[in-house]
């Protein structure tokens, strides 16, 4: 056979193998077109079958059972105490006090009842296993002025329910968290400030003749200032008298952020001012009848100056000088209008020099008249105390305390931000 021959025969043999590959990539393209529209249809029904599924699940007539067993499931701690008193627990310790200053471990009914709460249905407990898990709880408290437990620093757990709440009666240069990391953790605040879901004083000023609270608030209603020029208090008159000693200041923390001790060793200068505790060289037992009665009968003026000057923050300092027989001096970044009555405390940031300031106390303690003045609120108001589990425990049993869970998105700024000032307005 010619080569000719074999060269035509081969040429043949492949032409009939590329027609016969040609025709097998056809049919794959037609299948593969095919394959797709199937899958294309297949996938439109498909979703309109879910479609029309959603939407009959949808009505009340057929997923009535349905909706009823999603909401039970999902409210059943809230179902599992219904009726029951609401629970608070103290997460962590009050300056290493588990219990917070408050007479037992775990305190029910009877103790609400006892501070006179409008709501009492509550029990407070620092036991983390009073009840079954830590989220059947409805509220728990957390000290931020100290580091949470070091084992467990959180829940593990949260029932989306509970009430996480920020608690501090502490400045915000002790507070020793990095809230940054805090947030959209807390649902309420219980602090000394006014605007607190939760409003932690150490005393109110009450009406005695309503029995109404009046401050410390955010617009509080004064009686007016009454002259003592004419209420012949010869009892009060002859205390004056014997007052021969002229400020007292009572003081721990010599270093302070507010340069109080700048401002008393400023004073110093133009009055006698007797210091007594580890910043002064005078000493008295602190919290004792013998020196409430030694300041009641010696002294003019009694000197309450803050370590902070922030936002609403007065301290028992305060307090405790209007709860004696002497004029307290302030000096703090509250607006003392709205903690206390007027005319019942002389405020230090309200004069431009420390001169000044002097000046005003030597007139009053020369003119025992003026200085009366200062205890006319005493006929009016008195001083008194309450638990902040008081509101906490009205809060919880609020009808709609489970459904509507506020949370702080930013507690950092709302705690920190321009909270305080750290150059006292009168010049030192």
């Amino acid at each position: 056979m010619s080569s000719e021959r074999l060269l035509g025969s081969n040429n043949n043999y492949n032409n009939d193998a590329d027609n016969d590959n040609s025709s097998s990539s056809e049919m794959s393209l037609r299948f593969r077109g095919r394959l797709c529209q199937f899958f294309l249809i297949l996938l439109f029904l498909g979703g309109g079958l879910l479609f029309i599924i959603h939407f009959l699940r949808q009505q009340p007539a057929i997923n009535q059972y349905e909706i009823l067993k999603n909401y039970n499931r999902n409210h059943r701690y809230s179902r599992l105490t219904q009726g029951q008193p609401r629970s608070i627990l103290l997460w962590n310790a009050f300056f290493g006090d588990r219990r917070w200053k408050l007479p037992d471990d775990t305190l029910g009914p009877d103790y609400f009842r006892e501070q006179r709460c409008p709501v009492v249905n509550c029990v407070l407990t620092n036991n983390k296993d009073f009840l079954p898990a830590i989220e059947m709880f409805d509220a728990i408290v957390f000290h931020v002025a100290e580091h949470f437990p070091f084992l467990q620093p959180v829940p593990r757990r949260r029932n989306p329910y509970q009430q996480y709440v920020f608690a501090l009666m502490e400045p915000p240069g002790e507070t020793k968290h990095i809230l940054g990391n805090e947030e959209r953790f807390y649902n309420l605040t219980m602090t000394y400030r006014l605007d607190s879901d939760i409003f932690w004083p150490y005393m109110f000023f009450e009406d005695i003749e309503s029995g109404y609270i009046v401050a410390p608030s955010l617009n509080p209603t004064w009686r007016t200032v009454e002259s003592m020029e004419s209420s012949n208090d010869e009892q009060l008159d002859k205390l004056i008298a014997g007052k021969k000693k002229f400020a007292a200041w009572f003081v721990s923390h010599c270093d302070t952020l507010s340069k109080r001790e700048e401002l008393t060793k400023s004073l110093q200068k133009y009055v006698n001012v007797d210091v007594y505790g580890a910043c002064g060289t005078l000493k008295c037992p602190h919290n004792s009848s013998k020196c409430d009665q030694m300041i009641d009968s010696n002294y003019k003026f009694y000197f309450a100056f803050e370590n902070s000057l922030c936002l609403d923050y007065v301290t028992e300092k305060f307090y405790n000088a209007l709860n004696r027989q002497v004029v307290p001096v302030v000096f703090g970044g509250a607006d003392y209008t709205k903690i206390a009555p007027p005319h019942s405390y002389i405020n230090a940031e309200k004069f431009k020099t420390v001169k000044e300031l002097a000046d005003y106390l030597i007139y009053l303690n020369n003119h025992p008249k003026e200085y009366a003045r200062y205890f006319w609120w005493r006929k009016f108001y008195r001083l008194t105390s309450r638990s902040p589990f008081c509101d906490l425990c009205s809060k919880l049993n609020a009808p709609a305390a489970t459904e509507k869970v506020q949370f702080y998105d930013d507690i950092e700024n709302w705690w920190l931000g321009g909270s305080c000032y750290f150059e006292p307005k009168i010049l030192l």
